[in-house]
């Protein structure tokens, strides 16, 4: 068997090992989510008492 043949075979195997391995992990993860505000007022005061922003969504079914 030749070198340039043996390292064909080790590069193959170990491109199989990883792409199995890659595959093997877990990469969903439960995300706990967004506790939306509905009420304006509350929303801002919320957001007053932490420091953060306030996001508006406006829609329409036009």
């Amino acid at each position: 068997m030749s070198i340039s043949r043996s390292l064909g075979w080790v590069a193959g195997a170990l491109a199989i090992a990883l792409v199995g391995s890659g595959c093997a992990t877990k990469t969903s993860q439960k995300h706990a989510g967004i506790a939306w505000n509905t009420a304006f007022d509350a929303a801002l005061a919320d957001a007053g008492k932490k420091g953060r922003p306030v996001l508006l969504d406006f829609y329409t079914d036009w």
